[in-house]
């Protein structure tokens, strides 16, 4: 490569780039996602076990991860985007190594070089701490592995690979795909060696799978004696089907055209279908890795049905690699048949990457912390929840109770209070989905019967989401609940461009000027919780 120093210089300006604007904002305020892991590694490291205060169909791979984080580095939400700035260089250094497998040099460099670029784009959500990001460390890892295995032979290798890709699966569901992927590739292996070594191929299988399914087995078991196995079985097995077959495949169709509608990220993904047309008429064992790569990316982004734009994070890699293809091998064919045109390619790519820089410049470089937040998920409420946390923490004792009535987990984090309730996000509350009336039914037993210290009613609309016809009970119920028993101790209304807190009596005089609010309830003196 004519100028490989200029693209490695540039490439490592790049990720100077992303662990420069990554530490500017490590501040940023936690999301819902981010605060349900949050909150569930604060209930682990309390000694409480996964899904017996906080209910999700999500894997609990990630609140395991969150717990350790939290322990090394701190409970604050600017210690673990720290935690995943480091998640994000480890993913980088693997696809570099992956990328030198299966790349030439000038493939490798745009390849990582795209991805500093697109983990880090607000249109991926790439700032915050998703569980995508440790799907793909653990599946990049295993792929590694196993690519070593296939050469070596080594059963530890070969072991150790499957065990990185059960870990993939434990942190999220579609972590599974990546399993699978691996099966793949020693399944072909073992076709194309032939019946008479089909005993040596099928150990090697049992090796892989033992390790895939560890830690799922390990997991079950450490449950089964913590007495929430059944609960965990049904969340992440049975409610998880639920949950995705209330979305039909025109929902599916009309959020891929949503996130293909704007914002520079969906040129790379076009450019990589380009990389995937030309390694179609290549040779070599290459074609069948990265293309069954992208097989199994796309069934693990699209299996949730929401498409949510974190989901593409699992994309990234494999997206990565195919513009690499895409780039190194456009300028070789151009470098060999008309050498005039041969850095068109490379001045295309670098027109990609600069329309993404501009596009991102206020997040990146201009933005607080808090207004590049409100920026991104700019109808959530998110800067407000860790200003209703504070309060409760300096408004409350640590063994009080807290209830938060709206998909808002953050705030449990922020607070340091746990919930009397185990249910974290009402969407699974208000889907029109069979479990729905008695899942109300016991989230509102849950409040009457512990009288939380505080009660917190989010009004925002995208905290209630719902699919279907919901049952309206949790709705008519929240209305007339906190009069009798709770005090308004405050209000937050959420205007597009700021937000008013009122606290105290201000609270209670306040005349509200906007449908999005948050409410602030607390307990009156004679409303004290039952004595158990």
């Amino acid at each position: 490569m004519k100028y490989r120093k200029a693209w490695c210089a540039g490439v490592i300006l790049l990720v100077l780039l992303a662990v420069t604007v990554r530490l500017r904002l490590l501040s940023m305020p936690l999301e819902r996602d981010e605060g349900e892991y949050a909150y569930s590694g604060q209930l682990l490291l309390q000694g409480i076990p996964p899904y017996q205060l906080a209910f999700n169909i999500k894997m609990p791979g990630t609140y395991a991860v969150y717990a350790v984080v939290m322990a090394l580095f701190g409970e604050s939400d600017s210690a673990i985007h720290l935690a995943f700035l480091l998640v994000n260089l480890g993913t980088l250094a693997l696809l570099w190594f992956l990328a030198r497998r299966l790349l030439d040099e000038a493939g490798t460099l745009v390849c990582c070089a795209a991805y500093v670029l697109l983990s880090l784009s607000s249109g991926v959500l790439g700032l915050q701490a998703h569980a995508t990001h440790l799907v793909m460390i653990h599946a990049l890892g295993g792929t590694l592995l196993l690519l070593r295995a296939r050469e070596s032979g080594g059963s530890l290798t070969l072991f150790l690979s499957g065990l990185l890709f059960g870990l993939s699966f434990l942190c999220k569901q579609p972590g599974l795909f990546f399993g699978l992927f691996g099966g793949a590739l020693l399944g072909r292996d073992a076709w194309m060696a032939g019946a008479a070594q089909w005993r040596l191929w099928a150990g090697r299988l049992c090796l892989f799978s033992a390790g895939l399914a560890a830690p799922l087995a390990l997991t079950c078991l450490i449950l089964w004696r913590a007495g929430t196995l059944e609960r965990f079985w049904f969340w992440t097995v049975y409610f998880s089907r639920v949950h995705t077959n209330l979305l039909s495949a025109g929902f599916v169709l009309h959020r891929l055209a949503q996130l293909n509608s704007s914002g520079c990220e969906r040129w790379f993904f076009w450019v990589a279908m380009t990389g995937l047309l030309w390694l179609l008429f290549q040779k070599g064992e290459r074609k069948y890795i990265i293309a069954s790569f992208l097989l199994c990316s796309i069934a693990a982004c699209l299996v949730g049905r929401y498409i949510a734009r974190h989901y593409l994070i699992v994309m990234l890699p494999v997206v990565s690699l195919l513009t690499g293809v895409a780039v190194a091998g456009l300028s070789g064919l151009l470098a060999t048949r008309m050498p005039r045109l041969r850095a068109i390619p490379l001045a295309l790519f670098l027109a990609a990457c600069t329309g993404l820089i501009y596009q991102e410049r206020r997040v990146w470089f201009d933005l607080k912390p808090e207004p590049a937040c409100a920026s991104i998920y700019y109808n959530n409420p998110f800067v407000e929840c860790r200003e209703v946390g504070r309060y409760i923490r300096e408004h409350s004792q640590p063994w009080d109770r807290v209830e938060v009535v709206g998909s808002e987990p953050e705030i449990y984090f922020y607070a340091r209070r746990k919930s009397v309730s185990g249910y974290l996000y009402m969407y699974d509350l208000v889907e029109g989905q069979p479990y729905a009336r008695a899942m109300q039914e016991e989230f509102m037993r849950d409040i009457e019967t512990a009288r939380p210290k505080f009660l917190v009613v989010v009004n925002v609309a995208a905290s209630w989401m719902s699919w279907g016809d919901g049952d309206p009970a949790l709705y008519n119920w929240i209305r007339t609940y906190p009069a009798a028993l709770y005090d308004l101790a405050g209000v937050i209304e959420i205007f597009p461009t700021h937000s008013d807190y009122h606290w105290g009596r201000e609270a209670a005089a306040e005349k509200l000027k906007t449908y999005s609010a948050i409410f602030v309830f607390q307990r009156k003196a004679s409303a004290l919780p039952p004595m158990k």
